[in-house]
């Protein structure tokens, strides 16, 4: 297989960053191209299975799975979508609070915002804020959403 959108990945956590910016950037719903996005995610599962050090059994490996529909699920809807550590979390997404909640996101009142995680993860992080678990995990910001207001 030539690997066109993936060259330079040698670690699991570079090819997963790069497919998540690859399908945010051509994502079919997101005014990218239908054939392009099949291409990223044959070449993504592709490397996945091949890439040195990879166990295709491992919890990774489902939790991928889990990551890649929720974000497929959810990449259109207005609010802004951040990755931090293993968790999904949305916020300013009171229009879409009845679609988050049917997929399985839950509302965290101390954060203000809604939250999926996959039921293998159980990490508790009640006490700690917003800022002190992106520390701790990292983050992504898969899209931040904009609302225009017109004004007379």
């Amino acid at each position: 297989m030539t690997i066109k959108f993936f060259t330079g990945v040698k670690t699991y956590d570079e090819l997963r960053k790069r497919y998540k910016k690859l399908a945010f950037e051509n994502h079919p719903d997101r005014g990218g191209n239908t054939e392009t996005m099949k291409a990223i995610n044959n070449e993504y599962d592709f490397l996945k299975e091949h890439l040195e050090g990879f166990n295709a059994e491992s919890k990774e490996h489902i939790n991928d799975i889990e990551y890649r529909e929720i974000i497929d699920k959810i990449i259109n809807f207005n609010c802004d979508i951040e990755i931090i550590g293993t968790w999904v979390w949305c916020f300013r997404a009171f229009e879409v609070k009845d679609q988050l909640k049917e997929l399985g996101f839950k509302w965290a009142s101390k954060k203000k915002a809604w939250v999926w995680h996959s039921p293998d993860d159980t990490a508790k992080h009640s006490n700690l804020t917003l800022d002190e678990i992106r520390d701790l995990h990292g983050s992504e910001r898969i899209k931040s959403y904009k609302k225009l207001y017109i004004t007379a």
